[in-house]
């Protein structure tokens, strides 16, 4: 019985070891990793060509209730200040595109969505976890924020960040 739990606990280690990866996660302060990904339209959009402009990189799917309901912010976020370079690009993680191109019209999504059906920017790019996810790149490329879970975008509090950052502090 003790050389069964042994076992046991053994692998609960590798598989938790394993299913937590700090050295591949994304970090703040650091350089985002670029990446190439496909939008709804078929347009290829990498993240070092919008170099200049704040990012909000925003990791969502239909099948998560916190990110839907997230997005009429996050959309009027993005209508308030891509005037002044800000730039939303929601990544779903969907298998396919049907259901993201439906919901996204359904809601009247106005920024762009790229797909990541294979979860390779999501997992082995940036390593994470959860969902919604969001980060927050500044003008050099540099990932300032990490935030995990849904939030209300249009905040007071959001919104005089997403201000900073527009800024350049």
């Amino acid at each position: 019985m003790r050389r069964c739990c042994s076992i046991l606990l053994c692998l609960l280690c590798l598989v938790v070891g394993l299913s937590v990866t700090p050295a591949l996660a994304v970090k703040i302060n650091t350089p985002a990793p670029d990446f190439t990904l496909t939008d709804l339209h078929g347009t290829k959009v990498s993240l070092s060509s919008l170099r200049g402009k704040v990012v909000l990189l925003n990791f969502w799917s239909t099948t998560c209730a916190p990110c839907v309901v997230e997005i009429p912010s996050l959309n009027d976020l993005y209508h308030e200040f891509r005037g002044q370079g800000l730039v939303v690009l929601g990544i779903a993680l969907d298998p396919s595109e049907k259901p993201v191109r439906e919901l996204t019209g359904k809601l009247k999504v106005e920024y762009p969505n790229l797909m990541d059906s294979e979860k390779d920017v999501y997992f082995d790019s940036y390593g994470l976890f959860g969902q919604p996810v969001s980060l927050i790149v500044d003008r050099n490329g540099v990932v300032r924020e990490k935030i995990i879970g849904g939030i209300e975008w249009t905040s007071p509090q959001m919104k005089t960040r997403i201000q900073s950052y527009l800024k350049g502090r």
